[in-house]
């Protein structure tokens, strides 16, 4: 029979798929497809006379090009390869007696076909099945092989992309001395697939399922987890954990099965199943070299094995190689492969330290490095993240073992301890890939594991797998806080910027210790400070603008520039503060570059100042929240136009160095209140805020103007392109400068006290500073210590010239002085304004030229009877009782009320009103309406007579000339 004739006798009909033909001899090792089995002789009679061993498939293909068992469609026939036999008759003799004992003998006659090693057998349907058809009785032939003992090649049978040699060819391996034929030895017949299918399920009973289909046993996660993918990155693969639980029966029969017999003849294939996995454990090579010497096999040969693997057998896999264990096995269905019983967690639980990425919503902020401690005991850390709890599982013959459940796919640990108030916070660490999340929670919920869980949900961390594991994770937690209560000492949570209790200085986010030490510490009510408060850029590029202050000579500027150095300092001067204003009624003055330039000492040029809306209110609340650092403010004029008195209020609230107290809601009692400072702030408007507290204001405005200097820049400032550059760099350049001096600071607190107290006490000295200008030293003298510690020889931020800097601080303090001093008010100022704004409601008694008297109201209007006493503020009487001099008698409770509107004290006025030169006082019951047509008005009044002037006029307003 032609070998063609064979083919179509195995093979499906045309028109089932692509039928393939290779030689696997030479280097190619070619592949051909057909839709027609003729196509194949002028290949195959090519390939004969390159001596090369030429080989069929037994299964047609979808596609061309791959000869693989997801390609395979259709096959026809049932297969075995005896090669494990002394001679073929020796093979013969064996099948004959199988095709007997199992009767399928009845069923028809297999092909019986010598491959020049062995014996082919292939048993031939009258029709094609599809390979998913046909694979269970695969797997059924190859399991009644090994039952009746028949010597066969298991990796052949089940193989739907299997290929066999073909008849009329020849068998050219090397270890033959010359070529043997391939030669048919019996002719088939046409057998009935459903009666042989049907025969091998009555001899070896119903296939696991597992085994009927091409897909991989063992359960597939539909859609994988980042817990369960998390949960295999921490993980490694031990050969000889696979092995030790085998040892215990708890692991894989095959294996167990190899090392029994793996002397035997046949044993090939599972040896490089067993290679298979080796290649991907840790201790791979090692087990590999212990599987090979139990055959034993050339350790070059194993080598090579290796390299040719690639991938590890699946269960499937080794149940067709192997049938009939597999399924007595505790974890067939439930892993794909037998590398699952040899995973190990791989920990890490080292302290270290983690650097987290940037914040997305704040791109300028600082990296931060965080501590990971030592996972409490009990628990661990995977090498790739993770947190997972150590138990000990004791199985039933009492031997016990490790077993680690993870708890969360990522770590999370114990960051701080927070005291505010009094109150304990524990601040955790979930380290989620690409973005860390602060956890924090109250520390008492670290007893109840119900409040913990759902505060902890809140946060979105969640057990992995499910509730159950609910109070590992309680546990967990709870262990984190217990170990840190111990070990940690709480961080006080501080309420506000700058200067501490015990000397540490909180700024940006982070509090400096006087050890050198820096703490970033969670300040979720100080978050918009730690956003203004960033260090961008470099000192270098920061210095350039101060430089080009000195270079231009505008120390004035410069002065102004230093209330950032100097306002940390106002702590060391028992002052609350002291405000500096710029006013301009020009606009390119520089009053709002510098107070750009201030701001950007400690933080970005604009948002570290409060905007033109902000309320006196929240301005205080900021004081508060800065505590040491500089307060400033942009276009206070934009509130001024609306409410002048509010800038003078502000400033006296500045200067008492707390908020306002307030009541607690529904309750008798006043709140705590924490809102306190010691600064300089330094203001910007378009007025000339001093000419107003010093004109016709109505109250006294002595005390604010004692605890303000006003800088007036008048002159426009034209600047270079080279210039400009310079002051562009401090939007890009902006903190540095803040975070040294800080820095330094927080080291050399002494220092600090003693150079602001002796900077004080000289400008007290040289500019001869009564006690009422207080304010004026603290402030100018915490600015010249700031200069001064800024310098090379202190923070080494920048050195400036302290001399010029006093020079422009005197200027100001100068210009207050006169201020001041034209602003004193005497009891004379506050009888003029009284009169002055109620002079149409006084009783005015004057005589006519013919000596009668007349009596009208200084407004001209009549007094009759109608009038009543509202309507009256005064009497003056001109040359009525004595001649020469004019006499007011005003009702002496609203004189009072006048002086307390006017900040002046009512005994003060009547002792100057005493003493003063030209007037007289005394005190009496008066008629306001006497000799006039009103109704009497009797009432206690003061009555204050001044000597005319030879040229003064009756009709002039009567008031004292001050």
């Amino acid at each position: 029979m032609e070998p063609l004739e064979f083919l179509a006798a195995v093979l499906p009909s045309p028109g089932h798929g692509q039928y393939c033909a290779a030689e696997l001899s030479s280097k190619k090792k070619q592949h051909l497809f057909a839709e027609d089995l003729s196509e194949f002789s002028e290949p195959i009679e090519r390939w004969l006379k390159n001596k090369n061993d030429i080989y069929f498939a037994l299964a047609t293909f979808a596609e061309s090009g791959s000869r693989t068992a997801d390609n395979a469609r259709y096959i026809k026939s049932l297969f075995i390869d005896m090669d494990n036999y002394a001679s073929k008759k020796e093979a013969g003799t064996a099948l004959s007696a199988f095709l007997e004992t199992t009767g399928l003998d009845a069923l028809g006659t297999p092909w019986v076909v010598a491959s020049g090693g062995g014996l082919h057998c292939y048993w031939a349907f009258s029709t094609a099945v599809t390979v998913a058809t046909w694979k269970p009785v695969a797997e059924s032939l190859k399991r009644l092989c090994k039952q009746e003992a028949l010597n066969i090649d298991n990796t052949v049978t089940a193989d739907a992309a299997r290929v066999l040699r073909i008849p009329g060819t020849f068998n050219f391996k090397a270890k033959y001395e010359t070529p043997r034929p391939v030669r048919i030895l019996t002719e088939g017949t046409e057998i009935d697939f459903d009666a042989f299918a049907g025969r091998l399920l009555e001899l070896v009973g119903e296939v696991p399922v597992t085994m009927r289909s091409l897909d991989l046993p063992g359960q597939r996660p539909v859609n994988a987890t980042k817990t369960g993918v998390q949960l295999m990155a921490n993980t490694v693969v031990q050969f000889k954990e696979i092995v030790q639980k085998t040892k215990r029966g708890e692991g894989c029969l095959q294996l167990a099965h190899y090392v029994e017999n793996a002397t035997d003849e046949g044993m090939e294939p599972l040896w490089r199943g067993w290679l298979s996995q080796a290649k991907y454990c840790a201790d791979g090579e090692r087990a590999a070299i212990w599987l090979t010497k139990m055959h034993p096999y050339d350790e070059g040969r194993m080598h090579s094995k290796l390299s040719e693997i690639k991938g590890p057998y699946p269960c499937l896999k080794f149940e067709s190689e192997n049938p009939g264990l597999c399924e007595k096995c505790p974890h067939f269905g439930k892993i794909t492969n037998p590398l699952a019983l040899g995973r190990e967690l791989v920990v890490d639980d080292s302290e270290k330290e983690i650097v987290l990425p940037p914040d997305e919503t704040d791109p300028e902020a600082p990296p931060v490095t965080v501590l990971r401690p030592t996972p409490p005991k009990g628990y661990s850390y995977g090498q790739s993240g993770g947190v997972f709890c150590n138990r000990i599982v004791e199985e039933a013959d009492g031997t016990k073992r490790k077993q680690q459940v993870m708890i969360l796919p990522y770590d999370m640990f114990v960051v701080d301890l927070l005291n505010k108030d009094g109150e304990h916070t524990v601040h955790m660490l979930a380290n989620r890939p690409g973005k860390p999340v602060d956890i924090l929670f109250p520390q008492r919920y670290a007893v109840s594991k119900d409040e913990m869980t759902k505060k902890l949900a809140e946060q979105n961390i969640l057990a992995s797998f499910g509730a159950g594991n609910d109070k590992n994770l309680f546990d967990y937690v709870r262990a984190c806080v217990e170990e840190a209560s111990v070990n940690k000492q709480a961080i006080r949570v501080p309420s506000q910027y700058g200067w501490q209790e015990d000397g540490s200085i909180v700024y940006s986010g982070r509090v400096f210790s006087p050890d050198g030490r820096v703490m970033n510490v969670p300040m979720p009510d100080l978050e918009n400070l730690n956003r203004a408060t960033r260090s961008v850029g470099t000192l270098e590029n920061w210095r350039k603008f101060p430089q080009l202050l000195i270079r231009r000579k505008l120390y004035d500027m410069l002065a102004m520039l230093c209330v950032g150095f100097g306002s940390p300092l106002m702590r060391f001067t028992q002052m609350p503060a002291l405000t500096f204003h710029a006013g301009s009624t020009e606009s390119g003055t520089g009053k709002s570059l510098t107070l750009s330039a201030v701001a950007s000492i400690m933080g970005h040029p604009s948002k570290y100042r409060t905007g033109k809306s902000t309320s006196a209110v929240t301005m205080q609340q900021r004081c508060g929240n800065l505590n040491s650092f500089a307060f400033l403010s942009d276009e206070i004029t934009h509130k001024s136009r609306q409410d002048m008195e509010w800038f003078p209020g502000l400033i006296f609230d500045l200067a008492e160095g707390q908020g306002k107290e307030k009541s607690e809601v529904h309750v008798n009692r006043e709140r705590l209140n924490n809102v306190s400072w010691s600064l300089l702030a330094f203001l910007t408007s378009n007025v000339h805020m001093q000419d107003y507290m010093s004109g016709s204001r109505q109250f006294s405005s002595n005390g604010e103007l004692f605890r303000m200097l006003e800088w007036t820049p008048n002159l426009a400032l034209e600047w270079t392109e080279a210039e400009t550059d310079v002051i562009k760099l401090l939007h890009s350049n902006y903190g540095v400068a803040g975070e040294q001096y800080i820095r330094w600071l927080a080291q050399n607190a002494e220092t600090a006290k003693r150079i602001t107290t002796e900077s004080v006490e000289l400008l007290k000295r040289i500019w001869r500073m009564s006690g009422d200008e207080r304010f004026w030293a603290a402030g100018c003298g915490a600015i010249v210590a700031g200069a001064t510690m800024a310098s090379s020889r202190y923070a080494n931020v920048c050195d400036l010239p302290v001399d010029r800097l006093i020079e422009s601080l005197k200027k100001l303090v100068d210009k207050a002085r006169k201020v001041v001093k034209l602003g004193v008010r005497n009891a004379e100022d506050v009888l003029n304004a009284f009169v002055r704004e109620h002079y149409g409601q006084f009783v005015v008694i004057k005589e006519s030229e013919k000596g009668k008297l007349l009596a009208a109201f200084g407004d001209g209007k009549t007094v009759d009877e109608t009038i009543t006493r509202s309507k009256v503020m005064g009497r003056v009487e001109h040359d009525i009782a004595i001649k020469g001099s004019i006499e007011f008698f005003i009702e002496e409770h609203v004189i009072k009320s006048h002086c307390v509107a006017m900040s002046f004290g009512y005994e003060d006025f009547k002792k100057q009103m005493s003493v003063q030169e030209g007037y007289t006082i005394k005190f009496m019951r008066k008629d306001m309406m006497s000799k006039t047509r009103g109704p009497q008005m009797r009432v206690n009044s003061i009555a204050i007579s001044r000597r005319k002037a030879p040229e003064e006029d009756a009709e002039e307003l009567p008031v004292g000339q001050s």
